[in-house]
């Protein structure tokens, strides 16, 4: 069998294993499961491995602003003016070396620029945040508001219990409003129930408690269209990635037949000695 349809037929079954329907009477594990953990499994592969919990900048490579970086020549100039004038020189001639020299001089100047980037990275974000959650969930956003002037310290606390519920769901949103939607009232739903079987566990009358219970069976109806809804919601992400990665395959598999003719080889070979030469590029040689 062709490589690439192994490979297809592999993640075709993936796909299915990973979105398979699965709350039902007598799974009661499933149903009761925490959403923060159910929603790892709606992530798709597209995105890769999560990055971390909580708000946070991205692990990618940190490049200095040009502001920045007469800001740490300035801090430096204090401490050690001749290396300074060094750097400076460096810099207009081999700027990739001046970075690597800046970082390894200049360190503690350094590391002050990259915690205030951080620093304004994290109240930007947390703005966001409590603007989505002003918008996607006022109930919270008014009982935490509250605290900001009257106890600022329980007002932190507030904000990190608030965001542990729905920080994943914020940052979902902004992929997927719809998914993001039906996360919160799966929550809402989720608070209902528990109350629910709070009041039954303390009704008074047979009458009462029977009232309740159906009033909780509602409730768990609700919450399995939701679940049902979440898994579609992931199943055609899934199917969305497998396309791309179908046209991927036939792209590449075309290239390689390409690169494999003689006539292409030749040609390739012929551009690449001249870009050796004249120190051009064309062909990918790596």
């Amino acid at each position: 069998m062709d490589k690439s349809r192994v490979i297809i037929l592999i993640l075709a079954m993936t796909a299915l294993l990973a979105v398979r329907t699965q709350p039902c009477a007598g799974n009661q594990k499933n149903d009761e499961q925490s959403i923060f953990e159910e929603q790892d499994s709606d992530r798709g592969p597209e995105r890769g491995p999560r990055r971390g919990t909580g708000p946070g900048p991205g692990r990618g490579r940190f490049e200095l602003t040009d502001e920045e970086v007469d800001r740490i020549l300035k801090d430096l100039k204090d401490r050690s003016p001749e290396k300074t004038k060094e750097l400076e020189q460096l810099r207009g001639k081999d700027p990739e070396k001046f970075q690597r020299e800046l970082r390894r001089h200049a360190r503690e100047e350094f590391g002050k620029v990259v915690r205030e980037r951080i620093e304004k990275w994290r109240q930007k974000r947390q703005e966001e945040f409590l603007e989505w959650l002003e918008k996607s969930v006022p109930d919270e956003a008014e009982e935490l508001a509250k605290f900001k002037e009257a106890n600022p310290h329980l007002y932190s606390e507030k904000y990190e219990w608030v965001w542990k519920k729905y920080g994943r769901i914020y940052e979902e949103s902004r992929r997927s409003p719809e998914l993001a939607e039906v996360l919160i009232e799966d929550l809402q739903l989720q608070k209902r129930r528990d109350q629910l079987l709070g009041k039954i566990n303390a009704a008074k009358s047979e009458r009462e408690k029977k009232k309740l219970t159906s009033e909780l069976e509602e409730v768990i109806g609700l919450r399995y269209d939701l679940i049902v809804r979440r898994k579609q919601i992931a199943y055609e992400r899934l199917l969305r990635w497998l396309e791309g990665l179908q046209n991927r395959i036939k792209e590449s598999r075309a290239e390689i037949l390409k690169a494999q003719d003689p006539r292409v080889k030749t040609e390739n070979i012929k551009n690449r000695k001249q870009e050796l030469l004249e120190e051009k590029k064309g062909f990918d040689w790596h």
